[in-house]
């Protein structure tokens, strides 16, 4: 009896020495304020990506150029002396996952802040979730319904980093009416709430310039449908003069092989997506493609960065996006803390004429995404990007 009473005050002994040291090991705690408050020498961020599944390159493309600025600042001082750490989180592009993975990451690991994910699926899914907690994801999913309810108010938690879909439907339908295209068809996924948020700005743009699209050459499609030239059919035989498919890659260049397999001769109009590597996912002369782009490729230091990680992303905008948001974070933590979770928000609600290698950032309080952000058109000279022009709304 006397033995079993000597281990258990033993291992009681053990557990409150391990309780006392782990108060120094670099993880966080809440604070009474419902801030975090760091007790080492890090701080973490989480990182909330598709690392796997279909949209995984725009994941890992993101996780990599927030790493990248992470071990910028490290080699640089930290912030405030501590070191940073990135733990990232799978979200496998499924929505139960990424909810879950939101959980844990503010509740178990304690993260000071997201990088958030570009795909408005999955922030859709954890916007809800994310207002019983005071930690901000900072993301990139341009979808306005990932930041506002239904009243205009913002998730006090929720943030965009690149122009609003509303921004980019416009922009995307401005160039198109520039360069004179009048007639268009539309394909898009109907259950993909990236796609569909990029429909009706652009519509609104033309019917702006009094230029209606037809009902009947509005095409929208689901997970079920794979034979994108069924889809196709009616817009390549109305012969309109550029085909609008804002969707994700792997959809993209099924579209383009099927339209090519019809004889469409037309232009297709694209989003984000038609960026490289779409051109070298196709393979084959992408010279009529049209995509919009939050970075310009004319840039020297963008070149120079871009050709450093050519070999390890797949989705070079994507990169920028991850880098430029945590160098953005690092500016908010200096001048907010971490003890107070509203001053944090507030700040980063407040991000006035960040210069980044995405585009100059001011962000609105009022929706928590930027405002007058312009951005990049390009086609291709076959495989070749080429930029036509900045343009803004």
């Amino acid at each position: 009896m006397k033995k079993k009473l000597l281990a258990i005050l033993m291992t009681m002994a053990m557990t409150f020495s391990l309780a006392a040291c782990g108060s120094d090991s670099g993880e966080t705690k809440e604070d009474s304020g419902g801030g975090k408050e760091t007790s080492g020498d890090e701080i973490v961020i989480g990182c909330l990506q598709d690392i796997t599944g279909s949209t995984s390159g725009l994941g890992i493309s993101v996780q990599k150029g927030a790493q990248a600025a992470v071990d910028e600042i490290n080699e640089n001082g930290g912030i405030d002396g501590k070191d940073v750490v990135l733990k990232t989180y799978d979200t496998k592009g499924d929505v139960t996952e990424a909810v879950n993975a939101y959980i844990t990451a503010v509740t178990v690991d304690e993260v000071s802040l997201v990088v958030g994910p570009p795909v408005a699926n999955i922030a859709n899914a954890i916007k809800e979730t994310s207002e019983s907690y005071d930690t901000p994801v900072m993301g990139f999913a341009l979808d306005p319904t990932c930041q506002l309810k239904e009243d205009g108010s913002p998730y006090k938690n929720m943030f965009c980093f690149q122009p609003s879909a509303t921004s980019q439907g416009q922009i995307m339908a401005a160039f198109a009416l520039e360069n004179e295209l009048k007639t268009f068809g539309v394909l898009y996924n109907q259950e993909n709430s990236y796609s569909v948020s990029l429909l009706d700005p652009f519509l609104d743009e033309l019917k702006a310039n009094d230029i209606t699209v037809d009902e009947n050459l509005i095409v929208a499609y689901g997970a079920a449908d794979a034979d994108y030239k069924t889809l196709l059919e009616p817009l390549v035989s109305a012969g309109v003069d550029a085909i609008y498919c804002p969707n994700y890659t792997q959809q993209l260049v099924a579209i383009k092989t099927a339209a090519d397999e019809l004889g469409y001769e037309g232009k297709l109009v694209c989003g984000l997506d038609a960026a490289p590597a779409f051109n070298t996912t196709y393979g084959g002369d992408c010279s009529n493609v049209y995509y919009i782009n939050n970075i310009n490729t004319d840039d020297p230091t963008t070149i120079e960065m871009s050709d450093e990680v050519a070999d390890d992303v797949s989705a070079v905008n994507k990169y920028f996006l991850g880098y430029d948001v945590v160098m953005i974070a690092k500016e908010c933590i200096e001048e907010a803390g971490l003890e107070d979770a509203d001053a944090l928000r507030d700040t980063i609600a407040n991000v006035n004429g960040y210069k980044g290698l995405t585009g100059t950032i001011t962000m609105d309080p009022e929706t928590h995404m930027p405002k007058d952000m312009s951005m990049f058109m390009y086609t291709y000279d076959n495989q070749t990007p080429v930029m036509l022009g900045e343009f803004g709304i």
